[in-house]
C-alpha cells in the first residue's frame, strides 16, 4: 500500500526519489513486490542495513560490515543492480562506517542529520515510544555539536579512500528539520504555521544557495486512522488525505525553484567523477 501510493505520488510530481530499503523487508514476498515495483519506476535503491538498528554505530567492524553486505547483497539480488548509497538507520553513522562503504565501492553515504534539536528529537522518541519499540528508544538522530556542520554534499576521506556525504537539509541558520514528518507534526497544530514554516524553510536554502536534500518516510503515506497504534509517531494522528495535501504543497513548492531527483545526483555535485551507473536526474526527496 505505502509502496503504490509513493509511486503515484513521485509519478504524479514527475520525480524520481532515493527509496533507502532495509534488507529485512526483502524477506517477504510483498516486500520484494514493492521494491522491484519501485526500480522499475526509475527510483534509487540504496542501502539502509539489513535489520535496522538505530545503534548502529556502537556494533563491532565485522558485524557492521556484515549489515551493509546483506542488505546490499539482498537490494542487488533483486534490482540486479549493486546500491551505491547508504543510509544509517537513525543517523548513526560513524568513521567505521564511512570506511566500510568506501571499501565496498558506495559513492554516498547520507546518514548525517544537522539539527540543533537532535538531542530533543532523541527523547521525544524515547517519550513517545515508552514500552514500546526497541528501535524508537534507542534512536539517536543527531548530537548537538553535528548540528552546526555543513548542509552541502562534501567529500569525506577514509583509510579506504574519498566517500561523498549528503547531509539531510535542515533550515539554513536555524538548522531546524524541514523534513516531511516534522512538517506534519506542526501541521496537527496549525495549517498555517505548517505552510508558513515551510515557506520560511524554502526562502532560506534560496538565500543560503542550499540544494535541499529532503526525506520523506514510509509513514508519511498513511492516514493515523489506518494505523491507530502508531500514533505516537510525529504526525500520525493527521488523516492521509491532510498529508497528502501537505506533502503536494511541500513538494510543489520546492519544485518551483529546484529540479528534483535522487540522492546520487545531488552527491555528484560534490563529486563529478561518480560511477557511470550513477542515475542521470537531479537533486531531491528520498524514502526510507
Amino acid at each position: 500500500m505505502v509502496s503504490d501510493r509513493s509511486t503515484e505520488f513521485f509519478d504524479h510530481h514527475a520525480v524520481r526519489a532515493t527509496v533507502f530499503v532495509v534488507g529485512k523487508d526483502l524477506e517477504q514476498q510483498e516486500g520484494r513486490d514493492a521494491v522491484a515495483n519501485l526500480a522499475a519506476a526509475g527510483h534509487e535503491i540504496a542501502n539502509h542495513s539489513y535489520w535496522h538498528y538505530p545503534w548502529l554505530d556502537t556494533l563491532p567492524a565485522d558485524e557492521l560490515e556484515q549489515e551493509v553486505a546483506d542488505a546490499e547483497g539482498a537490494i542487488e539480488s533483486l534490482t540486479g543492480k549493486k546500491p551505491i548509497g547508504f543510509r544509517a538507520p537513525g543517523f548513526s553513522g560513524s568513521p567505521l562506517l564511512l570506511e566500510i562503504l568506501a571499501r565496498r565501492g558506495y559513492a554516498y553515504d547520507a546518514s548525517t542529520f544537522p539539527t540543533v534539536i537532535g538531542p530533543l528529537a532523541a527523547w521525544y522518541a524515547r517519550l513517545q515510544s515508552f514500552g514500546k519499540t526497541e528501535d524508537q528508544t534507542r534512536q539517536k538522530f543527531a548530537t548537538l555539536r553535528s548540528g552546526f556542520g555543513t548542509l552541502a554534499p562534501h567529500v569525506l576521506p577514509t583509510p579506504a579512500g574519498p566517500i561523498v556525504e549528503v547531509p539531510v537539509t535542515t533550515m539554513p541558520l536555524f538548522r531546524l528539520p524541514i523534513h516531511m514528518t516534522y512538517l506534519l507534526y506542526l501541521r496537527q497544530f496549525s495549517k498555517s504555521l505548517a505552510s508558513l514554516y515551510l515557506r520560511m524553510a524554502i526562502r532560506l536554502c534560496r538565500l543560503r544557495g542550499v540544494g535541499p536534500s529532503l526525506l520523506l518516510h514510509p509513514l508519511d503515506f498513511l492516514g493515523g486512522d489506518e494505523e491507530p497504534e502508531l500514533s505516537f509517531f510525529p504526525g500520525m494522528r493527521l488523516p492521509l488525505e491532510v498529508k497528502r495535501a501537505m506533502m503536494d504543497q511541500m513538494v510543489g513548492q520546492f519544485s518551483e525553484h529546484y529540479a528534483l531527483g535522487t540522492v546520487a545526483t545531488h552527491a555528484r555535485a560534490a563529486s563529478p567523477n561518480l560511477s557511470p551507473d550513477t542515475p542521470q536526474t537531479a537533486p531531491l526527496p528520498h524514502v526510507h
